[in-house]
């Protein structure tokens, strides 16, 4: 449930299938700060999620948007610059979707309207994270329970959103809060050039490549990405 939030606040934002759980070790790290979880349920636009965000959010606030997650984010900041000091992008990227990974996403979408849904994680879950991880059954099952609280209504909605979603780009030049940038380094989902695609057009930011990480470095690598949004947040 999303609530009101006070100021300096970090402001989280799941990625697709995913809850607040994808950032709990992170939260766990940031005890003396205000913590707020967007709410990425029941819209199906990626600029009505950051809309709601905003409602929610205080004055000024810290984002910090994994995968799904940093699309809203980069969405928050078009619309509100100034309500954001600073941005963290995990696992990320601008641009808009290539042909074919609409054509798979639509695939995707197909088997969960045929009450598939169920089927979802496991199928993504080689994807998502480094081949060392493909063994860790807890990993697996976080992932697993992440999906099934978000369900199927909710996660075509999410799909559809993506879909459909702006392309960036033209608008990172614009960004002028401190950002960093993290991805891993064997990300299957994401390629490595669009995270420096984006380390190039905002000024103030930093790039960090995660080594031996797949897509979902919050929970694969939660000691680095600690350390990192610790640095971030109190530079």
């Amino acid at each position: 449930m999303t609530v009101t939030a006070p100021a300096n606040t970090i402001v989280f934002i799941p990625g697709l299938a995913c809850t607040g759980a994808v950032f709990s070790h992170q939260i766990a790290s940031l005890k003396e700060h205000a913590i707020m979880i967007a709410e990425t349920f029941g819209q199906d636009t990626i600029e009505a999620m950051a809309r709601r965000l905003l409602d929610h959010a205080p004055e000024k606030f810290a984002l910090a948007g994994y995968s799904m997650g940093g699309y809203i984010a980069l969405e928050t900041i078009r619309i509100a610059p100034e309500r954001v000091d600073r941005l963290a992008l995990i696992s990320t990227n601008a641009r808009i979707d290539l042909p074919a990974q609409t054509q798979l996403r639509q695939a995707q979408m197909e088997i969960v309207k045929k009450g598939g849904y169920h089927k979802i994680a496991a199928i993504q879950y080689t994807q998502l994270v480094h081949p060392a991880r493909h063994t860790d059954i807890t990993l697996r099952q976080t992932i697993v329970d992440m999906a099934e609280e978000v369900g199927a209504e909710n996660y075509l909605k999410q799909q559809h959103a993506i879909i459909n979603r702006r392309d960036q780009r033209p608008n990172l030049s614009s960004i002028q809060c401190p950002t960093i940038i993290l991805a891993g380094a064997d990300d299957k989902l994401l390629p490595l050039d669009r995270s420096y695609e984006m380390h190039e057009s905002i000024t103030q930011s930093e790039l960090h490549i995660l080594p031996h990480c797949g897509h979902i470095a919050p929970l694969e690598h939660p000691a680095h990405t600690n350390e990192l949004i610790q640095d971030w947040i109190n530079r």
